[in-house]
């Protein structure tokens, strides 16, 4: 398929850059975890800093909040998220 090797090819580049690189590789690895490089932990703060800055400090609408991610089963109920949520990745 050719997705999937345009897919290795970035992966491929990524890896030999210092952006990425497979969760636990000297271990086995862990199927579809990564971790970041040098490279790749700037990056991942560069596109966090200006997704904050563009949806919450320039926005009027929207404010910064830090939650937990485990939380009381009935969050995820009233969320949706336990009776009808989908993840099309």
């Amino acid at each position: 398929m050719a997705t999937e090797k345009t897919m290795d090819k970035i992966v491929a580049l990524c890896k030999g850059r210092g952006y990425i690189y497979p969760g636990s590789e000297i271990y086995g690895g862990l199927a579809n975890t990564w971790d970041y490089g040098p490279l790749g932990v700037e990056f991942k703060n560069n596109v966090k800093k200006a997704w904050w800055k563009k949806f919450v400090q320039e926005s009027p609408y929207n404010i910064g909040v830090d939650c937990a991610i485990l939380m009381n089963p009935k969050v995820w109920v009233a969320s949706g998220h336990v009776g009808g949520f989908s993840d099309p990745l």
